[in-house]
């Protein structure tokens, strides 16, 4: 695993400015092995989207900080961690515990499924217990992103723990933000605390969009008064892009 990420970065820290991504078959390499790992529940296309959406963002030098809100064991951010500038840092927002419940703005999908993650029921990925059944997540997640070859302190990326409403306050501007946290509560928080620091380019991808509806109605209602942003694509996940010289609310 590290091996393939000293790959994929030697290539990256090898481009000059205006040389293309690298190649496709490299990152599906990585997006293989984390899904072969475990370490997402993220599919193979919205894994490709994320990627899409991060390279995007380093090609056109977007400033600014990678934000991910809602990490579980930390399969995104390896991917994430990979492909962004070393230098640039990626925060890593989670409660790295049990997932908060849903309240009154979620639909009965989100409390249907909360009902089966509290009773003890979930299942994780292939085989494995439920991560949110796992302590000590946070350790867990820095591991993770070990194995596969990523330095925390050298790479810029850091964990805080917390509720969104108590920790996500991004010290400065963002290129890029994954939002992978299920319930309306959660993903408006995550849309008041980061759009206002979206930089012209920057791109937010709502992991949970298709999937529940809580997620759903909270960045409908954000796109409903949003200026300045466009929808780049919507499957399963849905990506938006603050156009240049856009302000988006």
């Amino acid at each position: 695993m590290k091996g393939l990420l000293q790959r994929l970065r030697g290539w990256l820290g090898a481009a000059a400015p205006g040389d293309g991504p690298p190649s496709p078959a490299a990152v599906a390499e990585l997006i293989a092995a984390i899904r072969g790992a475990n370490l997402t529940y993220c599919g193979p296309p919205k894994l490709e989207q994320i990627a899409g959406a991060a390279l995007r963002v380093r090609s056109e030098r977007v400033p600014g900080r990678f934000v991910e809100a809602g990490v579980a064991l930390g399969g995104s951010a390896i991917l994430l961690g990979a492909l962004k500038p070393r230098s640039v840092p990626l925060d890593l927002y989670d409660a790295f515990a049990m997932i908060p419940p849903p309240g009154p703005g979620d639909g009965e999908d989100a409390h249907r499924r909360y009902a089966e993650i509290a009773s003890g029921g979930s299942r994780g990925l292939g085989g494995d217990v439920y991560y949110g059944y796992l302590g000590d997540l946070q350790a867990r997640v820095l591991d993770n992103l070990r194995r596969f070859g990523l330095d925390p302190a050298r790479d810029a990326i850091r964990c805080v723990p917390g509720l969104f409403a108590d920790t996500l306050r991004p010290d400065g501007p963002v290129a890029f933000a994954h939002v992978d946290c299920d319930w309306y509560d959660s993903v408006r928080v995550c849309i008041e605390r980061l759009t206002p620091l979206l930089s012209p380019g920057g791109i937010v991808v709502f992991d949970d969009y298709e999937s529940y509806s809580g997620c759903r109605r909270a960045v409908d209602e954000w796109l409903g008064s949003a200026r300045g942003v466009e929808t780049i694509f919507r499957q399963r996940s849905l990506g938006v892009r603050r156009a240049l010289g856009g302000a988006t609310n």
